[in-house]
């Protein structure tokens, strides 16, 4: 069934309903009315043929002159139609007519009735006089032989239906008043009513559509009792609906801030094998846009057989699956630890599999990183300590009363000591780094970068001229950046120290500071130790800034050398938030260039003038 508007159920009832009781009235009161104005004019008419039928009676025995003169005199007067009619039916007289020209009246229905000694009466239309007539006939004696015959009177109704057609037309004009004002009223109540309704729908319409910024808020305060109540009702239910949804959105969001920050790759499956969501940590590994492969059967976005086979036992029977993958990006192997665990819904029926992936393989190389440390370290401290105590015990059994050997002996353990006492400070110092950049309390102070180099320099020289080794400084002037002076010292050190220790007798090292910006036009500087050293194979240069990663181990033991330089160089130069880079060419020297953050020459306030 077709919907209609709420004017248009309402409108026709009233109006309908309205004409309906109009049209009643005015036919109950037109026909009550004429059955009325009947009766009376039959009771009235009766009387007059009553008061007149003695007298007629009387002269029709007499001259016909008389009789005929009497009929039409009583009649003018009285404003009716006498007629009097013998026993068969002839017109003996008439008021208004000439009675020798009159029809037989003998199949009248009144004179009928007449004369059968009833008083009988008939409305219809007279084709003599043109209009509605009310005839009433009486028995009546004519004559001495008294034989029976019948006097009729008639009065005319056209008046009566006049009147009454004027209090129908009337009565009609109200009628359509009245259904014009019901009308109005009910167009007034249709609004009334239908207003309240399209608000309630405009409201509804704004849930539906999630606009809970713009709630309409239902006045309920010109309504009737049960709109209020359903009005009242449904702003509580937009309230509790708006409450509830803002919670739905907040976990929503929630959910999708953790979802999106996972570290660890997720994908969502559904039953039918397609992807519904995937995190960036997923479309990372994968080298996939996140969304655009929603909707994808899983099939053709992940190509790992193992995966997929997890993917498939868990759908199939509804248990978590967990199986560590590898992966290859490239030539590189990646790790995952992989959970696939069932989607359920509030049924506990399977909806599908979330697909969990941690990557294990930072984990796994900096397991590695530990335990190479691990091993490093104790093979590190290891040799020293060995050497120190086979010479002592050589010294114990009988080196020390040979005094040549004991104090060459004695040396060697002097030296080893001294070695150990430098990989325990290097530690201590590349720990203090490590621990003051995790709590960012390394304080970095704006300065001029030239004065470090010269500190540096001048810590350095006893060792370059034991070699002949002369130090070239090329700075360029009023080169500023934030930086903390003893950390960036210690760095500028430890690289002059290595390029010291590996270049040969009588060379020449460069220490280079410049200025300089990049693509993005910020400033930085970027300070070098140039050497003219054998270099660096290039599968080194990769590891060259792990801890006691060594090129030649047995050479960099021979120079003293920690295997720990490097590497503080490295954390110095994170912790100033730059960068620490090496470029090397096997027989023709190495290039180590540290790129810190620069910042434009401080202008120094003007004094106060005198």
């Amino acid at each position: 069934m077709r919907n209609v508007r709420l004017f248009w159920q309402i409108f026709p009832t009233s109006v309908g309903i309205t004409l309906f009781s109009m049209a009643l009235a005015a036919w109950l009161a037109t026909t009550t009315g004429r059955g009325f104005f009947i009766d009376h004019l039959k009771e009235e008419i009766h009387e007059r043929a009553v008061l007149i039928a003695s007298t007629i009676s009387r002269l029709s025995q007499g001259g016909n002159e008389e009789f005929q003169e009497f009929v039409r005199q009583t009649g003018r007067r009285a404003a009716t139609r006498i007629t009097v009619i013998d026993g068969d039916g002839t017109v003996l007289a008439d008021s208004n007519e000439d009675h020798a020209l009159m029809d037989n009246h003998g199949r009248r229905p009144e004179v009928i009735l007449a004369l059968a000694g009833d008083t009988g009466y008939s409305l219809r239309h007279s084709r003599t006089l043109g209009e509605s007539m009310l005839y009433a006939a009486i028995p009546l004696q004519l004559g001495t032989d008294g034989h029976r015959g019948a006097l009729r009177l008639a009065l005319a109704v056209t008046p009566i239906e006049t009147m009454l057609s004027g209090l129908q037309n009337r009565m009609l004009g109200i009628a359509l008043a009245i259904s014009l004002l019901a009308g109005l009223l009910s167009v007034y109540s249709a609004r009334r009513i239908s207003r309240p309704l399209e608000r309630m729908k405009q409201g509804a319409e704004q849930l539906t559509r999630g606009r809970l910024d713009q709630l309409v808020k239902i006045d309920s305060a010109h309504m009737s009792v049960e709109m209020a109540g359903l009005a009242n009702s449904i702003n509580q239910m937009a309230e509790q609906i708006n409450r509830r949804v803002r919670i739905i959105i907040q976990q929503r969001n929630e959910l999708e801030a953790v979802f999106s920050s996972m570290a660890d790759a997720v994908v969502a499956i559904d039953a039918d094998s397609r992807i519904i969501r995937m995190n960036q940590a997923a479309a990372t590994l994968f080298a996939l846009p996140s969304e655009s492969v929603k909707g994808k059967a899983i099939q053709g976005v992940i190509r790992n057989p193992y995966i997929l086979e997890m993917v498939e036992l868990t759908l199939k029977h509804n248990t978590q699956q967990e199986q560590k993958v590898t992966l290859f990006k490239g030539a590189e192997p990646i790790m995952l630890e992989t959970h696939a665990v069932p989607l359920r819904d509030e049924e506990n029926r399977s909806m599908g599999v979330l697909l969990v992936m941690n990557d294990l393989t930072k984990l796994n190389r900096l397991e590695n990183i530990r335990q190479d440390f691990v091993a490093n370290v104790s093979h590190e401290l290891k040799t020293p300590i060995t050497a120190i105590k086979g010479y002592v015990e050589t010294l114990l059994d009988g080196a020390l009363d040979d005094e040549d050997n004991a104090r060459r002996f004695l040396n060697i353990v002097v030296r080893q000591a001294n070695r150990l006492d430098a990989i325990v400070d290097d530690l201590l110092t590349l720990s203090r780094i490590e621990d003051r950049q995790g709590r960012e309390e390394i304080q970095l102070t704006v300065g001029e970068v030239g004065p470090v180099l010269e500190s540096a320099l001048q810590t350095c020289a006893v060792n370059a001229d034991e070699k002949d080794i002369i130090i070239e400084v090329e700075c360029d002037e009023e080169l500023y950046a934030p930086i903390n002076q003893p950390l960036l010292e210690q760095a500028v050190i430890n690289l002059l120290n290595n390029a010291i220790a590996y270049s040969p007798h009588g060379t020449l090292i460069t220490l280079r500071c410049q200025g300089s910006r990049t693509v993005q036009g910020e400033r930085q500087i970027q300070l070098s130790v140039i050497d003219n050293g054998p270099g660096i194979a290039r599968e080194h240069l990769p590891r060259l800034f792990e801890r006691f990663y060594r090129c030649d181990r047995a050479r960099s033991r021979d120079m003293g050398g920690t295997g720990l330089g490097l590497a503080i160089v490295k954390h110095i130069a994170h912790a100033h938030k730059g960068t620490v880079e090496v470029e090397s060419t096997p027989g023709k020297g190495s290039t180590f260039t540290i790129t810190l953050p620069g910042l434009a020459p401080l202008v120094p306030e003007p004094e106060d003038e005198l």
